[in-house]
């Protein structure tokens, strides 16, 4: 699973969308050249399902939920 600071792209704490956006295309990319089928691709998250509080910028604590939640879902 990525890192927070893999999204915060200018290190300030707060994930915007452009950098949510920067960073997802740069891991496809990267999954793809790896060789990776993307099947899955449609179900990944937004911004916003992630952006809980609707502030327009994930924290590290929306993420840290986020991703708590996606390793529950894998486990079932």
């Amino acid at each position: 699973m990525p890192t927070f600071s893999e999204y915060d792209l200018d290190g300030n704490g707060v994930i915007l969308k452009k950098e949510f956006n920067d960073a997802r295309s740069k891991r496809i990319s990267e999954k793809v050249q790896q060789g990776y089928q993307m099947k899955n691709l449609g179900e990944a998250p937004s911004f916003s399902d992630i952006d809980t509080n609707e502030s327009g910028g994930i924290s590290p604590e929306e993420f840290a939920t986020h991703q708590s939640l996606q390793r529950q879902q894998k486990a079932q």
